[in-house]
């Protein structure tokens, strides 16, 4: 009976987690297509529909959000707002939400921080010490081809010494090794560029993202650390809450 229960939570855990990333997902489309509803004119648009591949988001969800832009279902004032705070052993934290309704997502997050331990800031205050780049994470080059009358992606492993050899001619600022990955920052104003010669290479891009990045690094005690992951986590349960962001190493 036990091991029955315990299966039961698990998967009620996953279902919970899986409508969680299905909505958060779904806002990113809604906000990327507010500027232009065709993907391929629209590199925001272009980025959110990969993510939901990703993350395996039905096609009427993805319809649902996109619809939203062109008025054909009810619109939400859906934003994008960036919430500051210093966190234990003043690591700076930066809280990305994406929100129909700012006070509920501000009352909702003094709540979560006042629990835990903690206060917003100023805009201006925390976010000085990042910087805002792209990052592209390739898992493998990849190759169309046809069976059964349809056209597949097949993606081979990459090679990493012959890759990164073959990437250092790009305009990037920085390329790491990821286990089986390579992650590669970017200006923000090279995206473009780097995403077309990625796909003229055959490089498989897993995600890109514009993410921030923290100018210098704050190392915490195990205390602080711990205490950090559990309002992190917290923070992340939000519905509201699509990334969060802190400068520890």
């Amino acid at each position: 009976m036990w091991k029955w229960h315990s299966i039961a939570a698990k998967k009620a855990a996953w279902d919970q987690a899986k409508a969680s990333n299905y909505a958060k997902i779904g806002k990113i489309i809604q906000l990327a297509a507010k500027s232009w509803a065709d993907a391929s004119m629209n590199p925001s648009l272009e980025l959110a529909l990969q993510k939901a591949r990703q993350y395996n988001l039905p096609r009427d969800v993805i319809d649902k959000a996109i619809k939203k832009w062109s008025w054909q279902l009810k619109w939400d004032d859906l934003q994008e707002i960036i919430y500051e705070w210093y966190g234990p052993g003043w690591v700076a934290v930066l809280i990305k939400t994406l929100t129909d309704n700012t006070n509920r997502t501000s009352s909702n997050l003094k709540i979560i921080l006042f629990k835990y331990g903690g206060s917003l800031w100023e805009p201006g205050s925390v976010s000085w010490q990042f910087e805002q780049k792209w990052v592209f994470i390739i898992d493998g080059k990849f190759e169309i081809i046809l069976e059964k009358w349809n056209d597949v992606e097949k993606i081979y492993p990459l090679d990493m010494e012959n890759a990164e050899m073959e990437l250092m001619d790009l305009d990037m600022e920085d390329i790491e090794e990821e286990e089986w990955k390579l992650v590669l920052t970017v200006d923000k104003n090279n995206f473009i560029a780097v995403r077309d010669e990625l796909k003229n290479l055959w490089y498989h891009v897993v995600e890109s993202w514009l993410h921030y990045l923290p100018e210098n690094t704050l190392a915490l005690s195990d205390e602080d650390a711990e205490q950090l992951d559990i309002l992190v986590e917290n923070l992340e349960d939000d519905e509201d809450v699509d990334i969060v962001y802190t400068n520890i190493k």
